[in-house]
């Protein structure tokens, strides 16, 4: 994790301008990093990312280098991942490779000298999935899991329970602010949220997540009704599945995609 608070404008701007040849776009992205202040990108912003992707450059340069360096035919040791600031670092724990964790530790600290920006510490650390720890990485908690069925290690990504927390909590602020309106102008606020937010999310193991999701939305629906009817309950005998989600039109599209997995190498 990169602090990107830190980034030094000079260097942003003459590596965009080695893309940008426009005298009224390279004013204009100055004026929005100055905007922010003397160093760092505006947080939140629309460019941030592109921003930082392309002030990243060398960092994924060094890295793809060490993959090949690394490289055992088919078979990669070293694999990464990153959106941003955000980057994740895999490294295949075989023991005549653990020389691998510090060496690309210490290049990665180097690149981001030569770039004059910090590594987040509180945010940064090592993991180690074979001991059953995990990680975080763009809303997901990445682990490591041996299946049930076949006994094969597996990858196990999930949303993060901090991302379901959020959004019940937006969710529940649309349920009180409109306590009072007819359950179909619910519907048609929480139904984009929910959209987005499963559209997002689903892939990998998202199942058991999306489960928890939609039986609470489903609760909070009928409540909402039973309410505006002075009663109490839920309503299961009155409004069924069926007339929920195809008379109400209540978002019912927690589905997972599911890739057919090609040979992965090893990482």
């Amino acid at each position: 994790m990169v602090s990107f608070d830190t980034v030094r404008h000079h260097l942003l701007l003459d590596k965009v301008a080695r893309r940008i040849n426009d005298r009224d776009v390279m004013h204009l992205l100055k004026l929005m990093l100055t905007a922010s202040g003397k160093q760092g990108v505006p947080q939140g912003g629309v460019i941030s990312p592109l921003l930082s992707n392309i002030y990243l450059t060398e960092v994924d340069q060094m890295l793809e280098r060490a993959k090949e360096t690394t490289r055992n035919g088919k078979y990669t040791y070293v694999e990464y991942a990153r959106f941003a600031d955000d980057l994740v670092v895999l490294i295949y724990a075989y023991p005549r490779h653990a020389w691998l964790l510090g060496a690309v530790t210490r290049r990665l600290r180097e690149e981001f000298a030569k770039l004059q920006v910090e590594i987040n510490e509180e945010k940064s650390r090592t993991v180690n999935l074979a001991c059953g720890e995990g990680f975080g990485f763009l809303g997901f908690d990445f682990r490591r899991v041996r299946s049930i069925r076949n006994k094969v290690w597996r990858p196990q990504y999930t949303p993060k329970l901090k991302k379901r927390t959020a959004l019940l909590r937006k969710l529940k602020d649309v349920f009180r602010r409109y306590r009072s309106q007819p359950v179909g102008r619910v519907v048609e606020l929480i139904n984009p949220v929910l959209r987005g937010w499963v559209n997002y999310f689903a892939i990998g193991n998202s199942s058991e997540c999306f489960s928890f999701v939609k039986d609470w939305v489903e609760k909070k629906i009928r409540r909402h009704m039973q309410r505006s009817r002075q009663q109490h309950g839920f309503g299961w005998k009155m409004w069924s599945k069926r007339w929920l989600y195809g008379e109400l039109r209540l978002f019912n599209g927690y589905k997972v995609r599911y890739q057919t997995a090609s040979k992965a190498s090893k990482a």
